[in-house]
């Protein structure tokens, strides 16, 4: 029989667990190389003309274009967005299926529910923030307080008897309400509804007298007279409203919340997969044409890589939670 040399029969000689491991990076390295060579999907947890479908949509259209994939947007609606998640979270980790939430889904849910089918910390892997989404205080324009300290004494004088809307418990409206109520001392009363269009319509109607909702949502009926602007949720006014004043100028200092939104992945999605879905959804987000788009719908772009991402989602879990407990906000 003849005899191999040494180097050979040296390298045959290699641990299985080094062959195993080089064997198991290929598909790694194959995916990263080719992806994405098929349509992807965007799981947005509200309905088509919600703030968050909106930036949604177009940046998606905008990535779309880049990769030459189409990306197809699923609204799956319900349950404080618990439907979405939990469908987001089961989805294979191979960067094909994507999620739109926002910091109600991922940071105040753990505190509401007892039990969710998701972690948001343990089930995805973050992509980008895509915006931060300053909020605007409106009323209906026949409520007798025309202006937050008349508001503020209207709710001290009679605790309770001022009611305002949101999208439910949770909600971004809904907290921006609690943080106000907070600073304020004062007692409101939460009306909640399934959905936006609804909860708008009773404040125009006058059915329910204010709530808190994304700039997008009544920017037309703010110019159309049926809604009155109080103030901005952001430290800043709005680029897209300059003349709106914030809610801390307007009579209530320091206050200061402003939602967002993101793309999330399933967890144990590859590093490359992710990072070239961060690449390609900062590219989309600071392309002019998206920002002007989205800037005069009054919604703040980021496009921030996926650790300091994780980073926020991280914070508010803790933040948003304590604002949960102490408000005592219940699931509804």
């Amino acid at each position: 029989m003849a005899s191999f040399p040494y180097p050979f029969r040296a390298r045959a000689c290699l641990p299985l667990t080094l062959i195993a491991a080089a064997l198991a990076a290929v598909p790694a390295v194959a995916t990263a190389q080719t992806f994405p060579d098929r349509p992807l999907k965007l799981i947005i947890p509200f309905g088509a003309g919600s703030a968050v479908d909106t930036i949604g949509r177009v940046v998606a259209a905008q990535v779309s274009e880049q990769i030459g994939q189409s990306i197809v947007i699923d609204n799956r609606t319900g349950a404080n967005g618990i439907i979405a998640a939990e469908m987001a979270a089961r989805a294979p980790a191979d960067g094909y299926t994507l999620f739109m939430p926002n910091d109600g889904i991922m940071a105040a849910n753990p505190a509401l529910y007892a039990k969710l089918p998701y972690d948001p910390l343990k089930d995805f892997t973050p992509v980008t923030l895509t915006s931060t989404v300053p909020l605007v205080l409106v009323e209906n324009p026949n409520f007798s307080a025309k202006t937050i300290p008349e508001v503020i004494a209207l709710a001290k004088s009679k605790p309770g008897s001022i009611d305002y809307s949101s999208t439910g418990s949770g909600s971004a409206q809904h907290l921006a309400m609690e943080i106000f109520i907070d600073a304020a001392g004062i007692k409101m009363t939460h009306v909640p509804y399934k959905a936006m269009a609804p909860a708008i319509s009773d404040v125009v109607a006058g059915t329910v007298p204010m709530m808190f909702s994304g700039m997008s949502n009544v920017i037309g009926f703010v110019k159309e007279g049926k809604l009155r602007v109080l103030g901005v949720s952001t430290p800043k006014r709005s680029a897209a409203a300059p003349d709106w004043p914030t809610i801390a100028e307007a009579g209530l200092p320091g206050y200061s919340y402003a939602a967002w939104n993101g793309i999330v992945a399933p967890s144990a999605t590859p590093p490359a997969v992710v990072a070239r879905l961060h690449t390609e959804f900062a590219k989309a987000i600071a392309t002019p044409a998206v920002r002007d788009k989205l800037a005069s719908l009054g919604f703040d772009l980021v496009g921030s890589g996926p650790d300091e991402f994780g980073a926020l989602i991280k914070a508010d879990v803790a933040r948003l939670g304590a604002l949960v407990k102490k408000a005592g906000i219940q699931a509804n």
